[in-house]
């Protein structure tokens, strides 16, 4: 039995039950397969016995055989070829390996070879439970490949916690898609509830029963509780909002260790082994249509200067004080780059005043009546195509768009459909305008997608005359992060003091040296590990960064959060004051680094 435990959004204590239930639960086996952040390591604490590399076959061009006529980058669907100077060029972060140029090349001058994506290890934690985790090579963008591995690694095994990424894209796809039943984790906030009807959504989607277990639950109001009910979701367990938790969290202790919360795992480790207490709705099908409007059209070369807040992972408070500092900074614009989960809108409460499509890539369409059945396109990488009754079918939720299928078929019954991934939204707030995008359930959370609502936001700045534009970045390492980055002038990074956070900072970090961005860092809730605190401050001064803030584990910003009310704002939120300071000096090292 394969059990996930997903979120719709980071932090809302994911790997803190997944990890819990694997150690409590005998011959139980933890499967890591949020790769971008892989954590769970760091409270299993494993005995690693193998490591393995997960690669692609990314194309190589023979020069002596290339003429340079370009077929190739034409039909790449990914970017990943160009042509200058009759040569090609090949970025190997972006291809996806789907064989295309190799097939439409005329001269036969393209061949493949291995490229690393990253690796999974293999080993023991506890009693001999097996253990197993897959990292993603920082800059990649090919996260699926490293999930599918790991899954591929448990889905023998009796007994499987499998401990999913966030969101609802392509990689929370990968993850649960072959699970028996998920456990969605959420957490009585407005940010919590927006993102579990998404995750609810996509599940229904894939025909997967779930449930839910709600952390922090005594914290906020009623409305993820209503929400439940009126979707028949079982809520399996309810954990109560308590520092201790959060304090044994930061350290990397497991709480199913102590009697006060072994027993509230051990149920609900016999109520998450029996699938009755799931629930499966509706499939819902996604409205797919063509673009309404070109959202590459409406870019322009914009004078502004970039500030991107990051975390490398969910839950530490980027966006909370990407609010605080959207409500203190008056020259700017604002845009929220974590399309997965896009949370700003929320806090800053504005009116839609644009909504535009937004297609991610293409999808491989069969038309039955031309398909002989031949199978010619049944060599597709990712497994997106199989036979049924004699006819060809394609499985939309591994169709990566890459048209080798339409190449190869001798019938022309494939056609490349533009379907809708999401859509981009222009808001007026009363701090700023806001650039956002929304995901379908099972859609790609693109570097492509990312650099459209930035470029959206330069649009804005531009025509109205705006200095600055605050980017409320994506969690993790990979390629929405990467589109994020591009061109910015500073990076303000959010740490907890915890040791997942602090491996995660690590990991971004390495991100950021790549591209020598200013950068300066913000610990929140400081107070919680002061131990955890000294190692963030000695790991920033190795790498010269300077800690701008530190702000206490304070529940009335919760609270605020709870309110939908900006806590820096909030005269009910004791750190307002602290938080307005804050702000202020983060926009004044902004503006010193500009001059």
């Amino acid at each position: 039995m394969l059990i996930a435990v997903a979120s719709g959004k980071g932090g809302t204590g994911k790997t803190m039950i997944s990890t819990n239930l694997a150690s409590i639960i005998s011959n139980a086996t933890y499967a890591d397969c949020d790769v971008e952040e892989p954590n769970g390591h760091l409270f299993l604490d494993p005995s690693i016995e193998d490591e393995v590399s997960v690669h692609i076959q990314a194309p190589v061009i023979n020069n002596d055989l290339c003429t340079g006529c370009g077929d190739c980058a034409r039909r790449c669907s990914f970017n990943a070829l160009a042509v200058v100077k009759n040569k090609v060029l090949v970025f190997r972060e972006l291809c996806h390996a789907c064989g295309v140029c190799a097939a439409v090349c005329p001269e036969k001058a393209i061949s493949e070879e291995p490229h690393e994506l990253g690796k999974v290890r293999k080993g023991r934690f506890g009693y001999g439970n097996r253990f197993v985790d897959g990292f993603l090579n920082i800059g990649e963008l090919r996260a699926a490949e490293i999930i599918e591995k790991v899954v591929d690694e448990v889905k023998g095994d009796e007994l499987v916690i499998l401990d999913a990424p966030p969101g609802t894209s392509c990689a929370a796809v990968a993850a649960t898609a072959q699970a028996d039943v998920v456990l969605l984790v959420t957490e009585p906030t407005p940010f919590g509830l927006h993102d579990l009807k998404l995750a609810h959504q996509m599940l229904n989607k894939l025909g997967v029963p779930h449930a839910v277990a709600i952390n922090r639950a005594d914290l906020g109001d009623d409305a993820v509780e209503k929400y439940c009910e009126s979707e028949d979701l079982p809520v399996l367990v309810r954990i109560p909002f308590d520092r201790r938790i959060a304090e044994l969290y930061a350290e990397g202790r497991m709480l199913s260790d102590g009697p006060c919360y072994s027993q509230m795992f051990a149920d609900l480790a016999q109520k998450i082994a029996d699938q009755a207490n799931y629930s499966l709705g509706p499939s819902i099908d996604a409205d797919a249509g063509e673009l309404s409007k070109d959202a590459a059209s409406q870019t322009g070369i914009s004078p502004s200067r970039s500030l991107v807040v990051l975390s490398g992972k969910g839950g530490t408070g980027k966006t909370m004080l990407t609010a605080c500092l959207a409500a203190t900074w008056n020259d700017k614009a604002a845009a929220d780059a974590d399309v997965d989960a896009a949370n700003l809108g929320i806090l800053l409460e504005g009116k839609v005043m644009e909504e535009i499509g937004f297609s991610s890539g293409k999808k491989a369409e069969i038309d039955p009546r031309l398909c002989t059945g031949c199978g010619s396109c049944l060599d597709c990488r990712f497994s997106a195509i199989s036979m049924v009754d004699g006819k060809a079918q394609v499985e939309e939720f591994k169709c990566e768009g890459c048209g080798l299928c339409a190449v190869v078929c001798p019938a022309d019954a494939v056609t490349m459909k533009r379907p809708l991934s999401g859509t981009i939204t222009v808001q007026d707030t009363p701090h700023s305008p806001l650039v956002s995008a929304e995901l379908l359930p099972g859609a790609e959370a693109s570097g492509r997608l990312v650099t459209q609502v930035r470029q959206h936001a330069e649009f804005l700045a531009a025509g109205k005359n705006i200095a600055n534009i605050l980017i409320d970045g994506s969690p993790g390492v990979g390629c929405p992060v990467n589109a994020a980055l591009t061109g910015t002038h500073g990076v303000l990074l959010v740490a907890e003091p915890s040791r997942s956070s602090l491996h995660d900072l690590k990991r971004v970090v390495d991100l950021i040296d790549f591209f020598s961005i200013p950068r300066w860092v913000v610990i929140n809730k400081h107070d919680l590990s002061p131990v955890m605190t000294r190692e963030i401050e000695r790991f920033c001064k190795t790498k010269g960064m300077d800690i701008i803030a530190k702000i206490p584990f304070d529940p009335t910003i919760t609270e605020s959060i709870v309110r939908c009310r900006i806590p820096s704002q909030d005269v009910e939120c004791k750190s307002g004051e602290a938080l307005r300071r804050l702000c202020k000096s983060i926009i004044d090292e902004f503006d010193k680094e500009k001059k």
